[in-house]
């Protein structure tokens, strides 16, 4: 059984690769919205809320999300409460389905987990995947579960901090879709989306709802004298995409709007301009593709940000620093390029979500 939340799609991606794996290798598997299920008002004030909060208050959510991870384990609030109060509704799905094995790609489902873990209303197994490069606030919550997954290594030391025992951590990384663990030859690729195959290939890249002005950014790359070619993926922002059919530009420049091709597109190319989304960060380095990092979400992609760069595998755009000065500096300073491949590859993972089932499937199952 898995319980995520809709607080953006990260969790729900995550939790969709993990059932994924798990029902090719023949196990029963099912997913639930923690929040949804328990009370559908809830799960949609959540999910709106989070969106709404994001974009008009992300001021206030920075704070809060700042003064949260410095909390100690055991204080309740209104947040704790109320997954105690759903943990009620989700138990009884529990009891019915019976499941050998529970993971929460999200920690406020997995605080419902634990209040239930506490009152020894659960025999299965239990654990947690962290979906970003922080260890959010409120894990230190979860410290009854069998394991919490870590996007690597380097972040043991603050689950350490949380109060997780080192048995505990599993640096397995960020579960995404398997395609993303196969990759193809460049030229391969490049001649499946119709580009150019002895160019390299930028792609530009802000999410599915494109939070990050692509035609702007597009423009100011578009001014850089080296020779690449352009992807400009705008989600499903179908202004963002009427603009760039408004423009021309120097560089071949494949314009998409939605599409399921990130993973082809990831491999044709040689450098991602992308925010610091959890998913898709790991999807990045499972494909070995250094980032330019622009416009985080204040909060965990912050975090993240932080992370990326200062394991040297992002450059992140600034005032002094603007993208286009960022591209050229990447494609006239083979130091940089070196160096930002081997730090990618060092924290890379592939194969997260196989590995997590590996994990639990050697449990005795």
């Amino acid at each position: 059984m898995i319980i995520s939340a809709s607080t953006g799609q990260g969790h729900n991606s995550t939790a969709a690769a993990i059932q994924s794996v798990f029902i090719e290798n023949g196990w029963e598997c099912t997913t639930i919205d923690a929040h949804y299920h328990a009370f559908k008002p809830l799960g949609f004030c959540l999910s709106k809320g989070y969106l709404v909060t994001i974009k008009c208050f992300s001021g206030m959510y920075a704070h809060t999300y700042t003064k949260l991870e410095s909390r100690k384990a055991g204080k309740n609030d209104m947040t704790v409460l109320s997954s105690k109060m759903i943990s009620g509704k989700i138990g009884k799905f529990i009891e019915e389905y019976d499941p050998d094995v529970i993971i929460c790609t999200h920690v406020f489902g997995g605080m419902s987990i634990q209040h239930l873990i506490n009152k020894q209303k659960i025999k299965a197994k239990t654990f947690g995947v962290v979906t970003d490069f922080t260890v959010h606030p409120y894990w230190e919550e979860l410290l009854g579960f069998d394991g919490i997954v870590v996007p690597c290594e380097k972040l043991i030391p603050q689950a350490l901090a949380k109060g997780f025992r080192e048995e505990q951590i599993l640096p397995l990384g960020i579960p995404i879709h398997s395609k993303f663990s196969g990759k193809l030859s460049k030229s391969e690729a490049r001649e499946q989306l119709g580009l150019m195959s002895d160019k390299p290939v930028i792609t530009v890249m802000s999410g599915s709802m494109c939070h990050g002005g692509i035609c702007q950014t597009v423009k100011k790359i578009d001014s850089v004298n080296e020779c690449f070619q352009i992807v400009a993926i705008c989600g499903s922002s179908k202004k963002e995409y009427e603009k760039l059919g408004k423009e021309r530009f120097r560089h071949k420049t494949l314009k998409l709007g939605y599409t399921d091709q990130v993973n082809i597109i990831m491999d044709a190319s040689d450098l991602i301009i992308t925010k610091p989304g959890g998913l898709s960060t790991s999807e990045a380095l499972s494909k070995d593709l250094p980032m330019i990092i622009s416009k985080p979400i204040r909060g965990h992609e912050e975090r993240n940000l932080a992370f990326l760069t200062e394991n040297g595998a992002a450059m992140t755009v600034t005032e002094e620093q603007p993208v286009d000065v960022l591209v050229k500096k990447y494609f006239t300073d083979g130091d940089v390029r070196s160096s930002m491949t081997e730090a990618v590859n060092e924290i890379g993972k592939k194969n997260a979500a196989k590995k997590l089932f590996d994990h639990i499937n050697s449990l005795n199952y």
